[in-house]
């Protein structure tokens, strides 16, 4: 196993600048479904040390209240369980030289099962109840709830930035294409919105800059820039509701 890194995760072993650029890939293309508390279920996503967290509270609590409760809770612990052992695959598999490609599947009910519990440490603060749906042609919706104020305050901002009149916690949808060949992605943004309302892409990458830097990449990612894939991952095979991550 390789040695963790500064800002690496117990239990993964993944370093978390690149579990974020994973999640990154797959979560930073949105999603164009209206938001709503109920859907994102509260606060049970995943959490990298330092920067995203989880999933509604209000649905959780509303579940735990209706027989059966429990057993859907075992079942989505199970689906995060399922995807970090996959996770631990794929970081076993960049360690061994293969003559075939090497194919993990993530299913879309394991990723979002992992972010809303095993990943919470692992998302930085200021982003909470992340939430992704992949579809066909390469598409990726995703979601989460963002920190506005931690964004607003970071720099001054002229009477023209969008993000000069928004603030505290609402929820931010992008929607847009994952492209990747030879150890790259490529994101295709089409949309993002604010609580609803359409905002320029920049207001996007803007926000991914600020969530994903750390001591190690202080400038952050860039989505207009074609995204390295870690751990010897050469492409991502999207499909609707799975990920199949090609070694």
């Amino acid at each position: 196993m390789p040695a963790r890194s500064s800002d690496g995760e117990k239990g993964t072993g993944w370093p978390r600048s690149s579990i974020l650029d994973v999640a990154l890939v797959l979560t930073s293309a949105g999603s164009r479904l209206p938001y709503t508390r109920d859907m994102r279920g509260g606060r049970a996503l995943p959490q990298p040390a330092g920067r995203l967290r989880p999933l509604g509270t209000a649905l959780l609590l509303v579940l735990l209240s209706v027989p059966g409760a429990a057993q859907l809770s075992d079942l989505a612990q199970a689906a995060g369980v399922r995807l970090e052992a996959k996770l631990t695959k794929i970081l076993d598999f960049s360690q061994v030289e293969g003559l075939e490609p090497r194919l993990t599947v993530l299913e879309e009910d394991e990723i979002n099962a992992y972010l809303a519990q095993q990943g919470v440490p692992l998302l930085p603060e200021g982003l909470t109840q992340p939430e992704l749906t992949i579809g066909d042609d390469d598409r990726v919706d995703a979601a989460v709830v963002v920190d506005l104020d931690r964004i607003r305050e970071s720099r001054s901002r002229s009477w023209l930035d969008p993000l000069q009149y928004l603030g505290g916690l609402l929820p931010i949808t992008a929607s847009g294409r994952v492209r990747s060949a030879d150890g790259l992605a490529h994101l295709e943004i089409d949309s993002v919105a604010i609580d609803g309302v359409p905002v320029p892409i920049s207001v996007l990458r803007e926000l991914v800059q600020h969530y994903t830097r750390t001591l190690d990449h202080p400038s952050g990612t860039r989505i207009d820039e074609p995204l390295p894939l870690p751990y010897g991952i050469v492409g991502l095979r999207l499909a609707p509701g799975r990920a199949v991550v090609v070694q």
